[in-house]
């Protein structure tokens, strides 16, 4: 039986390396698709995971260079994933695939090409991870278009540098910006991870320290008894998503803070939200920056952090809906020299993206986007976002709220001209 298993791991491991198939210089978008499906499709008949038949679509999506291939592509991968479920037997995951349209699925997977993506160039920023995930909605072209501008406004915001050349179809799409950084564009072969355990239960996560009072430079180490799973934390007070921050190591504790996790499995289900608050006696409130500064060109740089705050009345789940505009504004002012160009206050154009009340152990979620303010006249583009999750409670969950004065950080999507 043992011999067996670390046969079929054997084939599963060489599965997907072979499936990362780089295609030939001049292939046409059509012709890139139909090798990436060809290769993915071999190997899936040695597939017994859905998760693992995921990772491979995620990463033959990652080696193509046209936008309308990833499309095509991840559109065929879409409907061999409920083939597969439902050749293999799966039932839970068949009803799960065989239910949902193809397009969703479709979707699905291109949120994991674009968070794929960013990893593989060594990003982690949550929202440099949320604004990779808002494009991958967008339709092919737009997200062709803004997917590099993407990149290099992430990689200038975190101080990344590298001598490779950007891919062609990159290369023509980034900004004019000097500062924007190039990225590698050849990703490494990526690991398929077993699954062990319940696969359908993700254990939550678990904290070293309890909440309480703790002294300055404590360290909080965080795990979940499920293996392989990836835990995502935040201590802004919003809730973590995959796009959050990534654990990677014991969090030191400095001043007073809320720490919010989840555990992530390999198959993508997601445990409960676990939070933590810590007190550090006589600990200094943080001082939060209160300008941004626009260089002396006038140029407001792509990937320069914005902090925003809602304003106006309460936001609940219960009664919000989708599309809905709601108040935000800048919580920091922007300067030009001395001269004040935009004030703290200043309205910012941002809208639900996903509202919905609790159902009975389910709470309510809240999603929004930030899209663009106005700095001396001009429109300026941003991008971020956040998420947040209402309490689980004993007799049922609650709705999710967002209340006047929480801040979220937004980044430039575009140089702009303020000057």
């Amino acid at each position: 039986m043992k011999t067996f298993s670390n046969l079929v791991l054997l084939a599963t491991l060489t599965a997907g390396s072979l499936a990362q198939i780089v295609p030939a210089p001049g292939t046409s978008s059509a012709g890139q698709a139909a090798q990436a499906f060809a290769a993915v499709q071999a190997q899936s008949m040695m597939i017994t995971n859905q998760a693992q038949l995921q990772g491979l679509i995620a990463t033959q999506s990652a080696m193509l260079t046209s936008a309308q291939a990833r499309s095509i592509f991840l559109g065929m991968a879409a409907l061999l994933q409920v083939r597969t479920a439902t050749n293999q037997g799966a039932m839970f995951a068949a009803t799960i695939y065989a239910v949902q349209p193809w397009r969703t699925l479709q979707r699905q997977l291109e949120v994991q090409s674009a968070i794929l993506g960013m990893r593989i160039r060594g990003v982690e920023s949550a929202s440099a991870m949320q604004g990779a995930v808002q494009l991958a909605l967008l339709d092919p072209v737009k997200f062709a278009q803004r997917r590099a501008m993407l990149y290099a406004a992430a990689a200038h915001a975190s101080g990344q540098t590298s001598s490779a050349q950007s891919a062609p179809a990159q290369a023509t799409a980034q900004p004019s910006s000097p500062d924007a950084a190039s990225l590698p564009t050849e990703p490494p072969p990526m690991m398929i991870r077993p699954t062990f355990g319940n696969a359908l239960v993700v254990e939550k996560p678990t904290f070293s320290v309890p909440s309480g009072s703790v002294s300055a430079g404590t360290k909080i180490s965080i795990r979940s008894e499920t293996h392989y799973a990836t835990l995502y934390y935040t201590t802004n007070g919003w809730t973590p998503t995959t796009q959050s921050a990534r654990y990677t190591g014991p969090i030191t504790i400095n001043s007073n803070t809320h720490l919010e996790v989840i555990a992530v499995g390999p198959n993508y289900l997601r445990s409960s939200v676990e939070h933590a608050d810590y007190q550090v006696p006589n600990s200094p409130a943080p001082v939060l920056e209160s300008t941004v500064m626009v260089s002396e060109d006038g140029t407001l740089r792509a990937g320069t952090p914005v902090r925003v705050a809602f304003a106006g009345k309460e936001i609940d789940s219960e009664s919000a809906a989708v599309g809905d505009e709601i108040t935000v504004v800048l919580d920091e002012s922007v300067k030009l020299g001395e001269s004040v160009i935009a004030p703290k206050g200043a309205p910012v154009n941002a809208a639900l993206t996903f509202a919905d009340p609790s159902h009975g152990s389910a709470p309510g979620d809240l999603v929004f986007e930030i899209h663009s303010v106005e700095v001396a006249g001009k429109h300026v583009p941003l991008f971020g976002g956040e998420t947040i999750e209402g309490a689980k409670g004993v007799l049922g969950s609650k709705n999710a709220k967002i209340k006047p004065g929480m801040t979220a950080i937004a980044f430039v999507a575009a140089d702009a001209l303020v000057k």
